[in-house]
């Protein structure tokens, strides 16, 4: 069995893993994803290519990921 501890409930999600779990091979798609407000706004957003969402952010956008 797998134990998830409160951190894993809401850790940050990268755009490479995001992209990955969303089966999106292009940044392209994440960005007019983001422009459509299909994804919620990155909680972390350091720079175009360093954005991190948390997994509740997700959540209450209704991406569930698995």
């Amino acid at each position: 069995t797998m134990t998830t501890t409160p951190n894993d409930a809401d850790r940050t999600i990268y755009r490479k893993e995001l992209m990955a779990a969303l089966n999106v091979t292009s940044s392209e798609t994440i960005r007019r994803w983001l422009k459509s407000e299909r994804l919620p706004p990155p909680d972390v957003n350091l720079s175009q290519r360093t954005q991190g969402w948390r997994v509740s952010t997700l959540r209450a956008a209704g991406i569930n990921l698995a």
